[in-house]
């Protein structure tokens, strides 16, 4: 029975990172009988330009018309159908596939989790989870998504978020847990104290069992910085498409405008009331999930005290006195800029 590494996320939690990494490592991965797919489920091409991020065949007919039961069948079909070509295309006894909208964290997952209770009926399948610390997922869902179409501030929009339970990483890897058995499942947890950085791309590695692969990536997501990221978000309404236009986001990577080290959106007051608002899911996901990481992690996922959350810290940013005006101007060539660019690319 052939081996499939399944990495379902979740989102914000170095699955860029670790998509470039397959892609950039293909041949080697190859070399290692292990063939790693893009986001259309095809074998990647050692060398080649393969296209990787969210399965959006899965997102179709998740929310398409039919019954959960239809969808369900719609799912596994495509699934099993594509590991199976993709192990008699490579000659690979073993495939891996990374996507990271299979972790739903909401009610859709129970129809993936279904489709995937009959892949594993006939692949040896092994599901991979990372998590990321509450307070750094929910700030850099803030900057990737919601600024673009919310008006809440960073703060307002994690601190409303965390009241709700959310991130729900223990629903999501119990639910997993549930349907798939604990034993086909590894839930990892990140943080900047323990996994982060080059240390995930060596630990996904070794969830695979390859060596000598190349960690040093050409793209890596890094964070913009701050001040702005509060531009774009006071202006989004000129500057942005919907939360999944990265077109400016692009542009300003490519002229390196990133945070400098240690540079965060969200104050460490509002960083502890979020975690102590989570502290009780995330220390049953630690203790269930992460046993031999649990202690180390606690203190920095679960941290004691309290912390006053001032208001300036829950409004929404501002342009600096007298400048609000120039900012708009220069909003508005920016959106230009934009769409000059689209038309170009139309040519």
């Amino acid at each position: 029975m052939q081996q499939v590494v399944l990495h379902i996320g979740a989102p914000k939690a170095a699955s860029t990172s670790i998509q470039s990494f397959l892609r950039q490592n293909a041949g080697r991965l190859r070399d290692q009988g292990l063939c790693p797919l893009d986001k259309f489920l095809a074998p990647i091409e050692p060398g080649g330009l393969a296209r990787m991020g969210p399965h959006m065949r899965s997102e179709e007919i998740l929310v398409g018309a039919g019954s959960a039961a239809e969808k369900t069948a719609g799912l596994s079909d495509l699934y099993c159908s594509a590991l199976d070509r993709a192990t008699r295309v490579s000659g690979c006894d073993r495939v891996v596939f990374s996507a990271e909208n299979l972790a739903r964290l909401n009610a859709e997952r129970d129809i993936v989790i279904a489709a995937f209770q009959e892949v594993a009926r006939h692949f040896d399948l092994r599901v991979v989870f990372y998590v990321r610390r509450p307070d750094l997922w929910l700030e850099s869902c803030w900057k990737q998504w919601t600024l673009k179409v919310s008006k809440a501030s960073p703060a307002q929009w994690a601190l409303d978020c965390a009241k709700q339970g959310l991130p729900d990483f223990l629903g999501e890897a119990r639910a997993w847990s549930a349907g798939l058995g604990q034993g086909r499942l590894v839930v990892r947890a990140l943080d900047p104290a323990a996994l982060w950085g080059g240390a995930v791309l060596e630990d996904f590695a070794g969830l695979l069992g390859a060596t000598g692969l190349d960690r040093n990536l050409a793209y890596e997501n890094r964070m913009l910085h701050p001040a702005l990221l509060r531009f774009f978000h006071r202006h989004a309404d000129l500057l942005f498409q919907g939360p999944h236009d990265v077109r400016l986001s692009k542009w300003a990577e490519t002229m390196g405008l990133f945070a400098k080290p240690g540079q965060r959106l969200l104050s460490a007051a509002v960083r502890h009331r979020i975690l102590a608002l989570l502290s009780e899911g995330s220390r049953t996901l630690l203790t269930e999930f992460c046993p031999n990481e649990a202690t180390a992690l606690l203190a920095s996922w679960c941290p004691s005290g309290t912390a006053t959350v001032v208001p300036g810290d829950l409004e929404a940013s501002e342009a600096a006195p007298g400048l609000a005006a120039l900012e708009r101007l220069a909003a508005k060539g920016l959106a230009q800029a934009l769409r000059l660019q689209d038309r170009l690319a139309k040519r």
